[in-house]
């Protein structure tokens, strides 16, 4: 009798089993796909966004290293020294660090009021002298605080927004 239960019971059972696995393996497919994918556009954009990050540090570090630099060279020799194409030149490398950094940063908005400041204090004249020494003091410190944390972001890992397009152009919902 109970032999006869359990070969009523069997094909039942072998009917929910293939229903599963008709239903439940695309969705784990599909969910291993969807993870892998992701760990490939993470690889991909780590190889693609570090050279650029680099690039990106190496460029902002000589910018504020001729800025540093030059900014000194003109403090000491004094005003007689400088021409108009000195200013054109510290005008021009404020600028392009204006456009590097990323204002909504605070450290890198603090860079932006320093520079901003000695070069300002270098263009009065000896009445300022004291806020280019404080200006350019606070410089080279802020700048390797950026610059080491700039370094740790292309060291560590890209993080991927869980929001991803997909390869056709249409948001995943189910992120």
């Amino acid at each position: 009798m109970e032999f006869e239960k359990v070969l009523a019971v069997i094909p039942v059972l072998s009917l929910i089993v293939a229903a599963l696995a008709v239903f439940v393996g695309p969705i784990v497919g599909w969910i291993a796909g969807r993870q892998q994918m992701l760990a490939s556009l993470a690889v991909a954009n780590k190889q693609i966004l570090a050279p650029m990050r680099q690039a990106w540090i190496n460029e902002l570090r000589d910018n504020l290293a001729e800025l540093a630099s030059d900014t000194l060279h003109y403090f000491v020799s004094g005003m007689a020294d400088r021409k108009d194409s000195d200013y054109q030149k510290l005008t021009l490398l404020e600028h392009k660090i204006s456009l590097m950094v990323n204002p909504e940063e605070s450290d890198h908005h603090r860079l932006l009021e320093v520079i901003r400041n000695l070069v300002s204090a270098l263009e009065s004249g000896k009445e300022r002298d004291s806020e280019f020494i404080d200006a350019h003091k606070e410089l080279v410190p802020l700048s390797r605080g950026i610059l080491k944390r700039e370094w740790d972001r292309v060291k560590g890992p890209i993080v991927v927004s869980k929001n991803v397009e997909e390869p056709n152009g249409v948001r995943d919902k189910w992120s």
